[in-house]
């Protein structure tokens, strides 16, 4: 049992009842009244202690060192607005006195009032710049307005101060990951780490760690949150396991997401992300099956059957049954743009492309504004004999899309196409869309590649040797890129070099998928 409520209820009493036995109520001092009251409230009864402040001030009116007790009662009774009236009043009659204006910024800052809680330390700064406390509040009050750079250089000003407040360490912490410190923000957070502070402050720096992308320390301070106790122990562990896995440790994302579910068996989000950490492992049977369970657990999360379906289609022994757990979910969600691309994916692998036309088709009307629905479409209506209808469909969406790559690649391909079915001008198109593409994306591999055949076709080997190692380079495991480039050094005369990309292009087992589809938005 919690005696705390009891002391307090007890030290009250006694308050009242030393009051209740004086026979002239006119003769209590404000001095007394306010030692009682200071007593209250480092005992941590703030209504007592806020009680006998107000009595206080009906003898002594207007007293700063009485508005300062008052204001510091209503601060730790989170009636911060009250507090700011206070701490303003004593300031009147008090304007020098730096602590004071410093409570008074605190209680503005605590209340949400970030300009005047500005004012109000700056204020206190010009009287005493260099105040550490004062320092500290100015820098916390920096980071909540967005002013990071200002929030660092005023907590790094405190030295060693800013280490050892928890909240100040948090405000440099997120001050720095927004600034892309890395360093220094790591060390803030090895300081973190080492205990001391709520578990909301640990939450809340793994949030920032986490938002930055700096993955590792992101699950060392969730891990700290859930051990020191937060309220949400389960979804610290999930945000615990989220950032191993991002820090590209699947092996104890999953170990974290097996505790998890012997608590919570039914949290589809962390069947699902245990479903990825098998897939990262090599492991798809398995992850096949962890996401099957985030289906049976969480049937209403469109995001379960998509993620179901990607791995399916990671492999070509079960195409088809992503083909029909598609079909299946967009019964539960049909006006499912992505789930219209993932039925459209599953029937391109299965050469299926006049359904994956009408699939695709279906995804651009509903989501209009997606690119990757209108390259799959004409991707889809090319394959399926469409060519009108595609190159109509491209040449809106590069009008539509003006800054997507990968929709001028795909015009580019199919007037390489039209080109070797005999239009001779189709090749200079081709070559001005696949030129436009890498001017969006320099690093475009399947561009390179594109202008190297076409180059190698049209007999300029200086040219198509340096876009097919730059196709290479780009993406090393496409190996039609190595087949081209064996055969350019083969007619270059470099038989040794074209022997080399030669069994690379043979090392590459499988099917080429990866070919710059971007048919499946993840």
């Amino acid at each position: 049992m919690n005696s705390r409520p009891v002391i307090l209820k007890a030290a009250l009493a006694v308050a009242l009842i030393a009051f209740a036995g004086r026979a002239q109520p006119g003769l209590e001092g404000a001095e007394s009244l306010a030692r009682e009251a200071r007593g209250l409230f480092q005992a941590g009864d703030v209504q007592g202690a806020e009680s006998l402040a107000r009595r206080a001030l009906a003898l002594r009116p207007g007293d700063p060192d009485l508005l300062a007790l008052l204001g510091s009662a209503l601060a730790m009774a989170g009636r911060h607005g009250a507090a700011s009236a206070a701490f303003a009043e004593a300031l009147e009659a008090d304007p020098a006195n730096v602590g004071m204006r410093r409570n008074l910024a605190a209680s503005q800052w605590q209340a949400g009032r970030l300009a005047a809680a500005q004012r109000s330390v700056e204020a206190a700064l010009v009287r005493d710049p260099g105040d550490a406390r004062s320092l500290l509040l100015a820098g916390m009050i920096a980071e909540n307005q967005g002013r990071h750079a200002a929030a660092a250089q005023l907590l790094e000003q405190t030295g060693p101060a800013a280490l050892t407040r928890p909240e100040a360490m948090l405000a440099l912490l997120r001050s720095y990951y927004r600034l892309g410190r890395l360093d220094p923000a790591r060390r803030v957070s090895g300081r973190l780490e080492a205990g001391g502070a709520e578990p909301r402050i640990y939450s809340l720096a793994a949030t920032a760690a986490f938002e930055a992308g700096d993955f590792g320390p992101a699950a060392r301070l969730f891990g700290t949150a859930l051990r020191s106790g937060h309220a949400q122990p389960g979804r610290m562990r999930f945000s615990e396991a989220l950032s191993r896995r991002r820090a590209g440790d699947s092996a104890r994302a999953r170990a974290a997401l097996e505790l998890l579910l012997g608590e919570e068996p039914s949290n589809g989000d962390a069947w699902n992300l245990l479903g990825w950490c098998f897939q990262d492992e090599g492991a798809t049977g398995r992850a096949i099956r962890a996401l099957e369970r985030a289906v049976q657990a969480a049937p209403a999360t469109e995001r379960h059957h998509l993620d179901l379906g990607a791995v399916l289609l990671s492999q070509r022994a079960t195409w088809h049954l992503a083909a029909k757990r598609a079909e299946e979910a967009l019964r539960r969600f049909p006006g499912s743009w992505r789930l219209h691309q993932l039925l459209g994916l599953a029937q391109i692998r299965q050469q299926h492309f006049l359904d994956a036309a009408a699939s695709y088709g279906r995804a651009s009307e509903l989501a209009p504004e997606s690119a990757d629905a209108r390259f799959g479409w004409i991707v889809a209506l090319w394959a399926s004999g469409q060519a009108d209808q595609a190159l109509e469909a491209a040449l809106r969406g590069i009008q539509q899309f003006p800054s997507d790559a990968a929709l001028r690649l795909q015009l580019g391909r199919m007037r390489l196409e039209q080109h070797e079915w005999g239009d001779l001008q189709a090749s200079r198109l081709a070559q001005a869309r696949l030129l436009e593409a890498l001017a969006l994306d320099p690093e475009l591999a399947e561009a390179h590649y594109e202008l190297g055949r076409l180059a190698l076709r049209q007999g300029e080997l200086a040219e198509a040797l340096a876009r097919l190692e730059a196709a290479t380079e780009a993406a090393p495991s496409n190996r039609n890129a190595h087949y081209a480039l064996a055969r350019c050094l083969r007619r270059l005369g470099r038989s040794e070099e074209a022997a080399r990309a030669m069994a690379v292009f043979r090392e590459l087992a499988g099917e080429d998928e990866s070919a710059g589809f971007r048919l499946l938005a993840q």
